[in-house]
């Protein structure tokens, strides 16, 4: 028998995450695999993070000549993770959840708080540990940074100084060209987490997702449904303004709880839930420092996303159970039920900042609606040139872009980011004007088709409601007590 090698494995925490869940889908490995939002139906198993860097790492050992001779077993002893977020971070956020998971598989995390707009002493805090654990007699043999930042060249350089092994892992989205084209800053090949996404992500079993969804009477089917339902009755408006959406869900009871207070205990906040849970569902848009002078109580617009149906029915094949009190709820649920005159008071006052226009006329004179117009949907394009090249290189990390460069290269970099995104936005707005005038011209035809119709009164009962027919638990009576 012979001691296994021990190793450390230190964790840039920061870099993990925005590499885990980075908001360009051109350049991340996990989207095009599990899909986007891919976080509401797969989680990363982190217990086996170590196990498969490993096993990675002892391919190169039976491969390499340089380690020819050398049977010891490879075992990493410890996972140290760093990084840092802001005091008011929701704590329900994808951030925050994974760390929490990180810790729950015994790495240990160390969080800091980030004050102001940028990250301190992170990145100083893991370089220090591991040149410390590198001076303590039997700690580690092999040094195992899971990063792609060219900072801490200098901390690996000293750790294979100290006569310790260094290895590297990262994805290739975001991992600088430095880590794994220089020669002498590490002992094996970059061990990249793209070999083996298949086993490090997994799908997230039915009862879990059960207890993410829920902390009361609803399920995250029935808040989708509700939203969604207030947003498309918006009159006159595409985008819907988040503060008429939590007014409306505070007015909307369920048991002894109301809809916005579900929402707040079961996903942290409105924002968090349409942007994670409910982000392949809707579109959120959030104004520009200063675009609206003297309002900026109004938070962000929010719009549904093409085929809403559709969506919805695929969560509702995915929801385990219903409550009694949502089964009674959804049965008497109708669209606009809730919806009074007022509903949309914040949206009609805020609607020349973000309209994007009559979707109507918009489809019938061909128009053209360049994003960065008065009457687009995002507000006028940022100077980069204007920012640090600290700033610089802290937004190209949140985008998964190379943090590599001088000042003209990260805004060059920026500038042709921001152009392909555009492009997708603008692709994504005229199929949605398409999809919508289409729609509104079918939903004409069909309420021409109703108001001739008679209909019986227990086929009112049900009038609004598409997914009553799927829910065959659904009949109040069998709930009511007896009298």
């Amino acid at each position: 028998n012979v001691a296994p090698l021990k190793a450390m494995l230190f964790v840039d925490g920061t870099w993990l995450y925005y590499s885990l869940n980075t908001r360009n889908p051109h350049r991340d490995a996990i989207i095009p695999k599990f899909g986007k939002g891919w976080q509401n139906n797969y989680k990363v198993n982190w217990l086996a993070l170590p196990r498969l860097i490993c096993a990675e790492m002892e391919k190169q050992r039976n491969s390499k000549t340089s380690f020819s001779g050398s049977d010891r077993p490879l075992e990493i002893s410890r996972v140290m993770v760093f990084t840092s977020a802001k005091k008011e971070t929701d704590p329900n956020s994808i951030r925050m959840r994974m760390f929490r998971e990180m810790a729950n598989a015994n790495f240990d995390v160390h969080m800091m708080e980030t004050v102001g707009q940028g990250e301190k002493c992170v990145d100083i805090q893991l370089a220090v540990e591991m040149l410390h654990y590198a001076t303590v007699p039997n700690a580690y043999d092999v040094a195992i940074l899971l990063s792609g930042d060219k900072d801490f060249v200098p901390a690996l350089v000293r750790t294979r100084q100290k006569g310790k092994q260094v290895c590297i892992s990262s994805m290739r989205a975001g991992c600088n060209r430095v880590l794994y084209e220089s020669p002498h800053i590490r002992d094996y090949d970059v061990v990249w987490l793209e070999n083996f996404l298949d086993d490090l992500i997994v799908p997230i079993p039915p009862e879990e997702r059960s207890r993410r969804d829920r902390a009361g009477y609803a399920s995250a089917f029935t808040m989708m449904r509700v939203v969604r339902d207030f947003v498309e009755s918006s009159p006159d408006h595409e985008w819907t303004s988040s503060r008429d959406i939590g007014k409306y869900l505070k007015s909307i009871e369920i048991a002894d709880s109301n809809m916005l207070e579900e929402l707040k205990q079961a996903h942290g906040g409105l924002r968090t839930f349409l942007m994670e849970r409910a982000c392949n569902l809707f579109d959120v848009q959030f104004p520009e420092a200063g675009a609206i002078r003297g309002r900026g109580e109004f938070g962000f617009w929010v719009r549904a996303k093409g085929d809403s149906d559709e969506t919805l029915l695929n969560e509702f094949k995915r929801t385990q159970f219903f409550t009694k009190e949502e089964k009674q709820f959804l049965e008497s649920y109708m669209k606009g039920k809730y919806i009074e005159n007022d509903s949309y008071k914040h949206t009609a006052t805020t609607a020349n900042y973000i309209d994007v226009g009559n979707s109507d006329a918009a489809e019938e004179l061909g128009g053209d609606h360049n994003l960065n117009s008065s009457d687009g949907i995002a507000s006028p394009a940022l100077d980069y040139s204007q920012f640090t090249v600290v700033r610089l290189k802290e937004l190209c990390r949140e985008k998964g872009l190379p943090v590599s460069g001088k000042k003209d290269v990260l805004v060059d970099r920026l500038d042709h980011d921001r152009k392909i995104e555009c492009e997708v936005i603008e692709k994504q707005r005229r199929e949605t004007l398409m999809r919508s005038h289409r729609t509104a011209k079918k939903t004409s035809r069909a309420t021409v088709m109703t108001t001739r119709s008679v209909s019986s009164p227990a086929d009112s009962t049900q009038s609004g409601n598409i997914y009553s027919q799927a829910l065959p638990q659904m009949d109040a009576s069998r709930y009511r007590s007896p009298r």
